[in-house]
C-alpha cells in the first residue's frame, strides 16, 4: 500500500523496517554541500579566466535543483552549472551576468528528464568544465585539503539515537559516497553501522532508481519498508519501486503527506516511537 495520508499513516499498513536518506534526515548538511557548491564554481570560473564577480550559488538554485529530481548528485550540480553558465556567456566573463536566476534556471531543466541529468546536460551543454576535475574539487572543498578545513565540519546529526536502539531494523539509501557515508557515521555515533546496511553512491544504485530499495528489500527479506528522504529524487525512487511508504522530511516536499520537519517527529508521530 502506498503510504501517502494523514499522518498517523494508512490503515492495515505496517512497515517491516525503516530505510534512510542521509543528507536532511540524518545529517543537517544545509551549511556543507551548498557551500561546497559555491566554492568550486566560483573557483573553477576564476580558474578558466572568467570573473567571479557573484556568489556561485545560493539556496534559492539549491531548491530548484532539490525540487527536481534528476540533480541528486551534488558535483554534478557544479558541473551542470558552470556548463550552464558559460552557454551563456557573451564575452563579459562576469558570473553575475551569466548565472541564471532560481526561475530561468528551473525553465532550464524543465527539460531535463529526471532520470538522466547527466546525460541531459552531456547532449546540450559544451563541456567548458569537466565532469571529473569539477568533482575532484568538490571532493578537496568537502573533506578539506592543504590546510584548510573540510566543509562537512559545519554538518549537524538530525537523530540522535544510536541506529540499535530504532525500533525497526534500519537501513541508508544515500547519494553520498562511501567515504561522506562514513563521515556522517562518525557524526550519527554510528560506527558500528553495518556496510551491507547502507547502499552509497559507490554502488552505482543512484536516485531517482528504486535500486536501492530494491537491493535493501530482496537482501534482508522486507516487503513493507519506511522510507524517510527529503527531495524530489527521493520521492522518485520509492514511487518507482512502489512498495511501502516515504515520508518527507523538511521543506523541499510540501505537497507530500506524511511530511515531518525532522525524522524524530516523524517516528514519534507515525510508529509511537519515543527514544
Amino acid at each position: 500500500m502506498i503510504f501517502q495520508g494523514k499522518p498517523g499513516g494508512v490503515e492495515g499498513f505496517v512497515p517491516d523496517c525503516l530505510i534512510f536518506d542521509v543528507d536532511g534526515v540524518l545529517i543537517d548538511s544545509s551549511a556543507s554541500y551548498p557551500e561546497m557548491i559555491r566554492i568550486a564554481v566560483e573557483r573553477e570560473w576564476e580558474a578558466a579566466g572568467f570573473i567571479a564577480d557573484a556568489p556561485g550559488y545560493s539556496a534559492p538554485l539549491d531548491a530548484v535543483f532539490k525540487r527536481h529530481g534528476g540533480f541528486n548528485d551534488d558535483a554534478h550540480i557544479a558541473w551542470g552549472l558552470l556548463n550552464i553558465m558559460a552557454s551563456r556567456d557573451h564575452g563579459s566573463g562576469r558570473l553575475s551576468e551569466c548565472a541564471p536566476a532560481p526561475a530561468e534556471l528551473e525553465t532550464i531543466i524543465f527539460r531535463c528528464d529526471t532520470g538522466s541529468a547527466r546525460r541531459w546536460l552531456e547532449k546540450n551543454y559544451a563541456e567548458r568544465f569537466p565532469l571529473g576535475r569539477v568533482a575532484e574539487k568538490c571532493m578537496e572543498i568537502y573533506h578539506g585539503s592543504g590546510g584548510r578545513p573540510g566543509v562537512y565540519t559545519t554538518e549537524k546529526p538530525m537523530l540522535n539515537a544510536w541506529w540499535g536502539d530504532l525500533p525497526l531494523p534500519a537501513y541508508v539509501f544515500t547519494g553520498r559516497s562511501s567515504s561522506e557515508w562514513e563521515l556522517a557515521k562518525v557524526m550519527l555515533s554510528w560506527g558500528d553501522f553495518p556496510d551491507e546496511r547502507a547502499v552509497t553512491s559507490d554502488s552505482g544504485m543512484l536516485k531517482p532508481s528504486p535500486e536501492g530499495l530494491e537491493h535493501i528489500c530482496r537482501r534482508f527479506g522486507h516487503e513493507t519498508p519506511l522510507f524517510f528522504g527529503d527531495t524530489a529524487s527521493d520521492r522518485m525512487s520509492f514511487e518507482a519501486f512502489g512498495k511501502g511508504g516515504f515520508v518527507a522530511i523538511g521543506n523541499n516536499l510540501g505537497n507530500w503527506t506524511p511530511n515531518f520537519p525532522c525524522v524524530r517527529d516523524a517516528l514519534s508521530n507515525l510508529i509511537g516511537w519515543r527514544g
